[in-house]
């Protein structure tokens, strides 16, 4: 604060030192590492807009996430934990953090409407949180995938490791292991479903992996994801532009 007065008193121009000390305040929490660029923005805390989710883009703590209709982008955080976000897709990452020394993780993550699929790192992630609009979702190291509808009921399928889901309202919590699904509606009901009711989209159907030159590519199979029974990507547009399994289709 003491350098913000100073140079202020200098000349420098207000907006600017207001500009400035924003950007320092944001806190990388991980980057980009689909390497094609698919029509993901983001908005950071100190920013006014937002800008192109384009390969090794820092994304940090508070940031919004957007994609668009046959969009698609994935983040990887500190302890390679990774987050695959599909097409029509909203995400707040409210904060992430990892403790190298207890090798745990932290962290919240707010997701609005669209299709995820999350990748558990190498840390202990059962303190990280993901809230939906009916849902809170507690990790116990694990990969599973998230369907949000515009109206915000949520759809849960674990493919490795467990999930519990808590629903709205206070409603009693479900512990869905590998292979289970569950959905809670805008009344705050839950009930099992089959994973193959999360629509099924190329940025979400297989793992991201990472090749030696830090392109994106599909990994070989689609790791027991379920086969949805559409397809949100639109058009032909390919996961990263060729960097995964292709697909197409109306948007959800």
């Amino acid at each position: 604060m003491r350098m913000f007065w100073r140079l202020f008193r200098s000349g420098v121009p207000v907006a600017f030192l207001l500009a400035a000390t924003g950007a320092l305040a944001d806190t990388q929490i991980g980057h980009v590492i689909q390497k094609e660029f698919n029509g993901a923005t983001g908005v950071r805390p100190s920013a006014a807009s937002a800008d192109d989710l384009v390969y090794t883009r820092e994304v940090v703590a508070g940031e919004k996430v957007t994609t668009p209709a046959g969009g698609s982008t994935v983040m990887r955080f500190r302890d390679q934990t990774q987050l695959q976000i599909g097409a029509n897709s909203t995400v707040v990452l409210d904060r992430f953090v990892y403790d190298p020394n207890s090798q745990a993780d932290s962290g919240s993550i707010s997701l609005a409407k669209g299709l995820f699929r999350y990748v558990g790192g190498q840390g202990k992630d059962t303190g990280v949180q993901l809230s939906t609009p009916t849902t809170t979702l507690t990790i116990r190291g694990t990969k599973f995938l998230v369907y949000v509808k515009d109206d915000g009921t949520t759809t849960v399928a674990v493919l490795e490791g467990s999930v519990d889901v808590k629903p709205c309202g206070n409603g009693d919590v479900a512990h869905a292991g590998a292979g289970q699904g569950y959905q809670v509606n805008t009344a705050c009901a839950i009930s099992p479903v089959p994973t193959s009711s999360i629509p099924s989209d190329p940025a979400t159907t297989s793992d991201l992996s990472v090749d030696n030159e830090g392109a994106g590519v599909g990994s070989n199979g689609n790791d027991g994801a379920p086969a949805g029974g559409g397809q949100p990507s639109g058009g032909g547009g390919g996961f990263g532009k060729g960097h995964g399994p292709g697909g197409g289709g109306s948007a959800p």
